[in-house]
């Protein structure tokens, strides 16, 4: 009996996460602006497109904020090749 709580709790956890990333996707993403004020109470995701060169690159931060509403943010940064590089 505990084994089907238990899988019935990570079933209705996965769809939760599912259906948020489908509501982040939805939305629009708003550009971030250097000096911007950002109300982030839970990071969902970030997603950063990967590249085989040295560059900047548009990162897209999903996260709630402090009123439960979920937010859609771009912002730049450089790619993780560059890192690697001496």
């Amino acid at each position: 009996m505990k084994t089907r709580t238990l899988l019935a709790t990570a079933l209705t956890a996965l769809a939760f996460s599912a259906s948020l990333t489908t509501l982040a996707h939805s939305a629009e993403a708003t550009p971030y602006r250097y000096g911007q004020n950002l109300d982030i109470a839970k990071v969902i995701s970030i997603d950063v497109p990967n590249s085989s060169q040295c560059e900047v690159v548009t990162a897209t931060m999903t996260y709630r904020n402090s009123a439960g509403d979920v937010e859609v943010l771009d912002y730049e940064q450089l790619s993780s090749v560059c890192t690697n590089q001496n």
